[in-house]
């Protein structure tokens, strides 16, 4: 089984808050991986385990240590939702710094599409796939990925996925131009 955790720590130090719950979750017999880091300082984990009542311990384990922001079963089934509904999703997942979980709704998204829409939502999912790469603090990777997404958002389209094209893409270009990556909201 896979979850998906984003915890911030409240009784350890931040910079030993990954190796904490390293720790915990192989203490449990869990195997936790890739590691990121939002803005502002909670980490997010995979967690592979294998049962939900040993991923319920880990939660228990390390709740006095850390503040658990949330917990996902990834491998719950989706349930069925309107376009809009999916877009509204990924632009909060976008905003919460969410970019992996913003990245696999719009890839849901993206596999039914054709054409120019096909063509800018590939974009959007490659600036998340940059963002999760800069939360992984691997910022060379993070702007090569950023540098492929510029093309595919060239349009003189406003929106998509009710995302303003325009704002985005010069947050791209913003970060390209700079080196830096720094999180936005859309």
């Amino acid at each position: 089984m896979r979850f998906l955790v984003r915890l911030r720590a409240t009784k350890v130090p931040r910079e030993h808050l990954l190796e904490t719950a390293r720790t915990v979750a192989r203490t449990l017999g869990l195997d936790p991986r890739n590691p990121k880091w939002t803005s502002y300082g909670a980490l997010e984990l995979d967690v592979f385990s294998p049962t939900t009542a040993d991923f319920d311990l880990f939660v228990v384990a390390l709740s006095p240590l850390a503040e658990f922001e949330f917990t996902k079963d990834l491998g719950a089934p989706p349930r069925h939702r309107s376009d809009d509904d999916l877009f509204g999703e990924a632009r909060s997942l976008f905003n919460a710094e969410r970019y992996w979980e913003c990245h696999e709704v719009l890839e849901g998204v993206w596999r039914q599409r054709q054409g120019e829409d096909k063509r800018l939502l590939q974009g959007v999912i490659l600036v998340c796939a940059a963002f999760v790469h800069h939360q992984k603090q691997e910022e060379e990777v993070a702007l090569g990925v950023l540098r492929r997404s510029l093309p595919l958002l060239d349009t003189p389209r406003g929106e998509v996925a009710g995302i303003r094209l325009s704002s985005f893409r010069r947050h791209v270009q913003d970060a390209i131009g700079s080196g830096k990556l720094v999180d936005f909201r859309v």
